[in-house]
Parts: structure tokens; C-alpha cells; sequence
């Protein structure tokens, strides 16, 4: 297996499928400054995109990045993805690979634990200088392997320093009531304060137990609204936004999120946390005088000078004060979280730098590692540090000198690159700006300092519900890397918190020559996102995948949590959903118009590439009026597979998953409001004829019955003319529809052959043994066995059809019944003279109806009939359905007089024609013909 494929099983599944349905299956072989190459493969290049992509380096700097040994057939990517921050020196930045190169050379040890190493205490001595440079306090350094870890260590030291400052209160106020006690004074009253005329000893004993109640409780911890900590289980607590579902959150320590950053606000934010305790002093005299004491819970108070994971949000200076303020009135740590904006990036060494606020920890990583090693530190004033901490916080690859001695390098480029990262981030900033105001319709804002950039963009409203499925808040981003990636050799990627922010954060080395390229490319995102162009914008999903697919798994989030709740109700009509799977590629553009520059092979690639990645989704909805002036709301929901896939799924054993998506379609449809839910196409199939779709309320159908009994009038009449040659071939016997259809027409016949797949000859003897008044009934896995059959009934579930000319006789007329959707015949039948081809399973609406249902590629005014009895069921509030679960011809018999009631009349289109013929009309009548409205 190759690695693409070995990544998808064996590592992080989900990512992989990610991956593989936005184009992003991309490997990375050389990593050199500003540039990522990849071997180029013909396949996988954007040859059916835009025309536009080349993999020839664009630009000197390129050239150069590429190098000698890139090879004619190295595709030259700019990396402006960073590393989410971590590569502040590019790919391999050559002073931090000779650190390396010398470690390895002179076989520094790795493993050297519980010994001095000196690299680690010259790197904490440069950080606590560099740090202290701007704050003038000295820190104590703790290092880790990533910035989560810096974050926990931070929250444990917070809580450890937290408790020892409770203790000592405790043991003051213990220390107290012991003097009182040996100078017998315990009993005596407080002189003065809140607590005048009480007995000390009961002033201070409450006080005690109030105390020693805060210590045995956990600490709480505060951070911002959108923040982003990292994703352990204590970081991930303090992060907010992080597309974490539920189920996956751990819960962490106790934790309060501020979502008002006004300054007054921030400081009286936790007021209400606060205790109070009375405590005693004594006087010269021996008297005691109480005051009032407040304690807080509170450990820390955790910020991002720039947020960059929610979008790169600058907090505002004012904000940071406040915040400084709010953890001096609980006594609690104030924590800046440089991780991903400190070490420079923003111009200067700390982001916070120019709000003139300083910390008590400061928390780095990313950068520190100069992109080639593993390491974090948390900083913590040496005034605040508690002793025993580096003892009992330690962790196996922490320390390490490989590390330490990269990270000091790192520190040196930090410095040298200053002046230039904050030139570059100007020129880089001034240009996206000025896309940004060429396109604002497409572009928010662009925001950020230095080479710590983000760019937000509008969600667009595209007219169809598929495209404004694909195109959602959570793929925009991606969607816009995949085309910058494979058109403009750029690399980008939005933000984890804020998937509608593209983050730009490029090195130090980044040449100027590269800022207009840049620019050029978010312009080109812009306009077509502008001018609604998103089979443009979106061709690099039409180049066919490698890897195979793969299901998600089919353990799903409780039922009822993928939608938000009913809307209220515009309309006093009841309201129906119709669910339907998407018929074939073919039909994309119906669904969705903006996509109809596409191929049939292009939405085919684009619809695989999608497949497990898109939810359902509504598709339209419109008012359909009964012959009797009764009203329905109709909304069309579909679900996100082709008849296709559905076959592949099920061959490959995953029935469950989409079972699921289907459940996850019943959802959607509950959420809108639906009362009457219909299983169109393979989402009946997949549920067992419906019946694994359990709605209390709701009715329930596959609509099958009203398909069979659209065949019923029109098989029994041919078959009353047809004088001794009533012989019926039924196709898909084994299938709900076929079976009924099998038992209603067998008593009209001299003769039927049932013809299914290869290994069906079992299931077909167990339906032919049930059918009575037929005397001649065989059974055939042959197809050719059609050919001695004048009448002939389709009724499978493939997703192909299955009868060919030569299945067919060609020396008699003969009538061809076809109730699959997607049709069971080939195209090629249609032009034989002697077949008359009828597609059953419509219904004409009553009146001049015609609403438009996307996907439904029938002539105005006809829908199909599973669609129909969804309908009819709205209608009628008292009626059962007739389909829910296994057919019966009884339930055959009331759809048609479900039907019959409302107007709603078979309609079966011969070749280009649509014959009507109502219910209750004599079957030896001609029906009525109209040609296509």
C-alpha cells in the first residue's frame, strides 16, 4: 500500500477523507526556506482545471528554492502555511540544520537525564533575558516538548502556587488562634470591625473552614472568548471554538470564559467568585481588630496577545490591562501565551510588547523550535515560582540539549531577522489590503502584525443547496487552499477556530518578489468568489482520486444533535420532506446550476472525491395543492450519495454508515419540521423498506406502493389484449416493488419468467413459490431468457442499467415497463422500432402545477411517485402509509386510491411523450397524450 493509503488506515482516518475531498492528498518530499516540493504526478495535476496551473518555479526565488536537485518533474510550492507559526526560518534554515548536523556529528547525548546539561541552562538563561529585556524581571524556566505542554505546566504551576498561598493564610490565621489560645484571650470579643462583639476564636474557626473549603476545591482558570490553548485536556478546556464535538471534549480544570472584552468588564468580570473570611490582628494592648479578607478561586488568567486560531484577532492593548488588573485583584497569574505570535513574528520578540503590559508566565514554542526540533518553555517570574515545581514536573524528552542548542540558535535568528520581518510584513500586509479593497464582497478584513497575517473571507449564499453545503463556514477555507494550491502554487490553510480566516504566516526569508505574487492570488480567490464562479473556483475537486474510499464510522453523535432546532413555522400548511440519495453525476447540474460548465467525468470526480465529507441538505421547497384545494409544504432534502456509491458501499460491507447518512437526512427533514417523511430512491433501500427509520409522530413511507400501482392498471389492461402470448418477463423479483408486482400480475398471465443477477436463483424460487394463478412460472439468472416475453417489467435497484437490444426479442412488439430510478435500460433500447419503452412510477400533479425540483429531471408537472405519496400523506393527517416496510399488494391497491382522491394520476412518458390516464378511467380507453410541457 502506499503511503497515501497506509496514512488513510492506519494513522488519523478522518483527516485523511478530509484530505482526499478537498485535493489536499498532497506529499511533500523537500522543505527549503519559503518553499515545500513534491514530485510531480501527471495524474494528479490540475490538467482538466483552468489551464492556469504550471509546476515550473514562477518566480527567481522559487528557481532557487528548487535547486539542482528538484528534478524536471518538481513542483515548487510557496509555503505560506508556516507551520501554523512554527517555521518563523523557513524549511531548514541552514544555521539551525549545521546546529543539528554538529549535534549528531559530535554525538551529543540525547538521553541524559537527571545530569546538568548545559545547553538547556544557557537556553533558559537567554530566554529569561530576552524576556527580561522588555520586563525587567528575571524567570525560571521550564521546558517541554509542545506548546500544550506549556500550557499544562503552566495551569499546574498556577494551581500548585494557588494552594500554597491558601496554605499560608491557613497557617497564619491557625498560628492566631493559637496565641489567643495560650494567652487566653479566645473567648474574648473582637474590639472592632465587621466582626465587633464576636468571641475571636469563633471569628477565626470560621474562617478556618472557609479557607480549608477553597483549598480542597479545584482552581478555576479564566481565558478569552475564541481563544485557542491547544487541544490536552487542560489546554483544551481553556480554548473555545475549536470545532470540538462534544463527545470529545475532556472535561479539564474549572474554568470561566470571558466574552466581553470591554476593560471595565474584564476587571469586575469574576466579582461574584470571590469569598470573604473576617481575620484578626492584635494590638499592643492585646486586642483583637477584625477586617475583611476575600479570597478567590482564581489561579490564572490566560491570553494570546494575538489570537491567531480564531481568525488572528489582536487583543487591544486597553483589554490587556485590564486583564493585568483582573488577575492582581484575585491574587492570580496573569499568562501570556506567545506560542504562536512571540519569538518575533510580529516584529517584536514578544506580541505584547507594545501594550506595555507584562506577565507573570510567558509560554513559547512553535518558532522556539526553529521547525526542526520538538520544544516549548514556560517562563515564570522568579518571584512567583515555586521551588519544588522542577522536581515534580518533569517529562522524558524535556531538557534535552539536541533541542536547547537548536532553540538558542532559533533565538539568535529571532534577533537578526527583526528589522526584516517587520519590513516584509508591511509590504505583504499593504498588498493584501489592497485585494481586500478591490474585492469586498469577497474579502472582510485583513488583519494581524508582522508575518502573523489572516484573511477573512464573506461566506458566499450560493442559489443551490448543495453548493451552500460544500461552500460552508467550515470548508470556505480549505476550499480557497485547494485552489490557491493547485492553481497558483501557493500554499494556504484557515485558521483551526475561524475556517473563514486564511492564515498567512510566512518566514523571515520571504522575497519581496513573491508579496505581488501573493497578492495576485488572494485576488483571484476574491473574484470568483465575487462574481459567484464556483465551478472555477472549485475545478481542482474535478481531478479524479488516487486513494479509495473510505466510510466514516458508523458511530454517530446522538441522534438530534447534527441540526439546530425547528424553526418556527411560517405557515400554518403541513409540511412533507422527500428524501432522495443524487441519482448520478449526470444530474449534478441540476442541483446545482453554478456547476454546469462541468463534465459528466468531472462531477463524477468531484462527487467521489466529496463522498462521506458532505451532510445533507435541503434542496427546495415549494406548495402543492390537492384536486380537493388542500395544501402541503413540500421540501426536497437530499442525501449526500449517487446510486453508485450506494451499490459500492454496499458490496464493500458498509450498509451501516450509510444507513446512518440516511438517519442523519430523517434528522435534517424532523428539524425542518416535517410530518411526513418519504424515502425516495437508495434511502429506502439502505433502511429495509423504511423500516429503520423509527420517528414517534411522524409517518413514515418508501412511496413503493404508489410506484407499483402507476404499472398495475396499464400491465393489466395490455395483458387483457394480449390474446394467447401473456407471457411476462419481471426483472428484480427480489426487490420490494418487484415482488408486489410479481403477485398482482401473475394472476393475468399464462406464463412469467423471473430473471435476476447471478446467485439470486434462491431468493427467486422463494417468491415464485409464493405466487398463485399463474401456471407457467420460471426462474432465470439469464437476461436472454427476456426474449421470448412481450411484456416486460424492470423494477431492480442497481445503479447501471441492466437491459440491452440484445436482452430483447426482434421479431415481436414488445412493451417494456421500466420502474427503476435510475432507469434499468440502456438508452440504446429507445431506438428500436419494435419496444415501446414506458418509464412508470410518475405521477402527473393535478392542474397546471410545475414546481421545480432539482435533481428530478422530469418533464414539468410530473414527479415520481415515491415523491407523489409523500404528498398525498401530508394531505390526509388520518391516513396510514401503505409503504412503510414490506409491500403488500393491499397497500398497492390504497395508494392508488390514496391517489385517485386527491387528483394525482398515473403518468407514463412513452419515449418523448407523457400519457395520462386517470385512476378511476376505464383501462380500455386511450389515455391522454401530451407532449413534454
Amino acid at each position: 500500500m502506499n503511503a497515501e493509503g497506509d496514512f488513510e488506515r492506519f494513522t488519523r482516518p478522518e483527516l485523511a477523507r478530509l484530505f482526499r475531498a478537498l485535493h489536499l492528498e498532497v506529499t511533500y518530499r523537500v522543505g527549503r526556506g519559503d518553499y515545500l516540493i513534491r514530485q510531480r504526478d501527471e495524474h494528479r495535476l490540475d490538467h482538466t482545471a483552468a489551464g492556469t496551473a504550471t509546476a515550473a518555479p514562477t518566480t527567481a526565488a522559487a528557481q532557487a528554492a528548487a535547486g539542482a536537485g528538484a528534478g524536471a518533474g518538481a513542483d515548487v510550492i510557496l509555503d505560506l502555511v508556516g507551520g501554523a507559526g512554527s517555521s518563523l526560518f523557513g524549511h531548514n534554515h541552514p544555521d539551525l540544520v549545521a546546529t543539528a548536523r554538529r549535534c549528531l556529528d559530535e554525538q551529543i547525548p540525547f538521553n541524559a537525564q537527571i545530569s546538568i546539561r548545559p545547553a538547556t541552562a544557557h537556553l533558559a538563561r537567554r530566554l529569561s533575558e530576552t524576556v527580561g529585556a522588555t520586563t525587567g524581571s528575571r524567570y525560571v524556566v521550564t521546558l517541554g516538548n509542545t506548546g500544550a505542554d506549556a500550557v499544562e505546566a503552566a495551569v499546574k504551576h498556577a494551581t500548585v502556587e494557588h494552594r500554597r498561598r491558601l496554605a499560608a493564610l491557613q497557617q497564619d490565621v491557625e498560628t492566631t488562634l493559637r496565641r489567643l489560645h495560650r494567652d487566653q484571650l479566645a473567648d474574648t470579643p473582637c474590639a472592632s470591625g465587621p466582626a465587633v462583639g464576636r468571641p475571636c476564636h469563633l471569628v477565626l474557626s470560621e474562617a478556618l473552614t472557609r479557607i480549608d473549603a477553597m483549598r480542597r476545591e479545584d482552581p478555576v482558570f479564566v481565558s478569552l472568548r475564541n481563544a485557542f490553548h491547544g487541544k490536552s485536556a487542560g489546554a483544551g478546556t481553556l480554548t473555545h471554538g475549536a470545532n470540538v464535538p462534544g463527545d470529545l471534549h475532556v472535561p479539564g480544570p474549572r474554568h470561566r470564559r470571558l466574552t466581553d472584552w470591554t476593560p471595565q468588564r474584564v476587571i469586575s468580570a469574576l466579582d461574584a467568585d470571590f469569598d470573604s473570611v473576617c481575620l484578626l490582628t492584635l494590638d499592643a494592648a492585646g486586642r483583637a481588630h477584625s477586617a475583611v479578607r476575600r479570597l478567590s478561586p482564581v489561579a490564572a488568567v490566560f491570553v494570546e496577545p494575538i489570537q491567531g486560531e480564531s481568525g488572528v484577532h489582536e487583543v487591544p492593548a486597553p483589554t490587556l490591562a485590564a486583564l493585568r488588573e483582573l488577575a492582581d485583584r484575585h491574587d492570580a497569574a496573569l499568562v501570556f501565551d506567545e506560542i504562536q505570535c512571540g519569538m518575533g513574528r510580529t516584529g517584536t520578540f514578544l506580541a505584547s510588547e507594545p501594550s506595555q503590559v507584562s506577565a507573570d508566565y510567558y509560554l513559547f514554542s512553535k518558532s522556539l523550535g526553529g521547525g526542526l526540533a520538538k520544544v516549548s518553555a514556560l517562563l515564570v517570574d522568579e518571584r512567583r515560582y515555586v521551588p519544588e515545581f522542577g522536581r515534580h514536573h518533569t517529562s522524558t524528552f524535556a531538557d534535552d540539549d539536541f533541542s536547547s542548542l537548536i532553540a538558542t540558535q532559533a533565538l539568535e535568528l529571532a534577533h537578526t531577522y527583526r528589522a526584516r520581518i517587520t519590513e516584509t510584513g508591511d509590504l505583504l500586509r499593504r498588498r493584501l489590503e489592497q485585494a481586500a479593497a478591490r474585492w469586498p464582497q469577497a474579502i472582510v478584513a485583513v488583519r494581524g502584525r508582522g508575518l502573523l497575517l489572516g484573511v477573512e473571507f464573506v461566506l458566499p449564499q450560493p442559489d443551490s443547496g448543495l453548493l451552500r453545503e460544500a461552500i460552508d463556514s467550515e470548508s470556505l477555507g480549505y476550499l480557497i487552499a485547494g485552489r490557491l494550491l493547485h492553481t497558483h502554487r501557493i500554499r494556504v490553510m484557515p485558521t483551526l477556530s475561524a475556517p473563514t480566516t486564511v492564515r498567512v504566516q510566512p518566514s523571515a526569508l520571504l522575497a519581496h518578489e513573491e508579496i505581488e505574487r501573493i497578492g495576485a492570488a488572494f485576488e483571484d480567490a476574491a473574484a470568483l468568489l465575487a462574481r459567484g464562479q464556483y465551478a472555477t473556483l472549485l475545478q481542482h475537486l474535478t481531478v479524479p482520486a488516487t486513494s479509495p474510499w473510505q466510510p466514516k464510522a458508523a458511530i454517530p453523535l446522538p441522534r438530534g444533535s447534527h441540526h439546530p432546532p425547528r424553526p418556527p413555522r411560517r405557515t400554518h400548511l403541513p409540511r412533507v420532506a422527500f428524501l432522495a440519495n443524487i441519482d448520478s453525476p449526470a444530474k449534478l447540474a441540476s442541483l446545482a446550476p453554478e456547476l454546469a460548465a462541468w463534465s459528466t467525468e468531472q462531477s463524477a470526480a468531484a462527487l467521489d472525491r466529496m463522498w462521506g465529507e458532505l451532510d445533507p441538505f435541503e434542496v427546495t421547497r415549494h406548495t402543492v395543492t390537492s384536486h380537493t384545494g388542500t395544501q402541503a409544504e413540500v421540501i426536497m432534502v437530499a442525501a449526500p450519495f449517487t446510486a453508485a456509491q450506494a451499490g459500492a458501499a454496499l458490496r464493500s460491507g458498509h450498509g451501516a454508515w450509510l444507513r446512518r447518512t440516511v438517519l442523519d437526512s430523517v434528522d435534517l427533514a424532523v428539524s425542518l419540521g416535517a410530518e411526513v417523511i418519504g424515502l425516495g430512491g437508495h434511502t429506502s433501500i439502505v433502511t429495509n423498506a423504511a423500516r429503520d427509520v423509527v420517528e414517534s409522530g411522524i409517518k413514515v413511507t418508501s412511496g413503493n406502493s404508489l410506484t407499483a400501482a402507476c404499472a398495475v392498471d396499464l400491465l393489466q389492461a395490455q395483458l387483457a389484449e394480449s390474446g394467447p402470448r401473456r407471457r411476462v418477463g419481471l426483472v428484480g423479483a427480489i426487490g420490494n416493488i418487484g415482488a408486489v408486482m410479481a403477485e398482482l400480475i401473475a394472476p393475468h398471465c399464462e406464463s412469467m419468467v423471473l430473471v435476476g443477477r447471478p446467485g439470486s436463483q434462491r431468493r427467486l424460487a422463494a417468491v415464485a413459490d409464493q405466487l398463485t394463478g399463474c401456471a407457467d412460472i420460471r426462474i432465470s439468472e439469464d437476461m436472454s431468457h427476456l426474449a421470448d416475453c412481450p411484456i416486460v417489467i424492470s423494477a431492480t435497484n442497481a445503479a447501471e442499467p441492466v437491459i440491452y437490444p440484445h436482452h430483447l426479442a426482434d421479431d415481436h412488439k414488445v412493451l417494456l415497463c421500466d420502474l427503476a430510478v435510475p432507469g434499468d435500460v440502456h438508452p440504446s433500447v429507445a431506438r428500436l422500432a419494435n419496444v415501446t419503452l414506458v418509464s412508470g412510477g410518475r405521477i402527473q400533479l393535478p392542474g397546471l402545477q410545475t414546481p421545480h425540483f432539482p435533481g428530478l429531471t422530469l418533464p414539468p408537472g410530473i414527479v415520481y411517485s415515491c415523491m407523489a405519496e409523500t404528498m398525498l400523506l401530508g394531505f390526509e393527517a388520518g391516513t396510514s402509509s401503505p409503504s412503510y416496510g414490506g409491500l403488500t399488494a393491499h397497500g398497492v391497491l390504497a395508494a392508488r386510491d390514496l391517489a385517485a382522491r386527491h387528483g394525482f394520476n398515473p403518468a407514463r412518458i412513452v419515449f418523448d411523450d407523457i400519457c395520462v390516464q386517470p385512476w378511476n378511467a376505464d383501462p380500455t380507453t386511450t389515455p391522454t397524450k401530451e407532449r413534454s410541457r
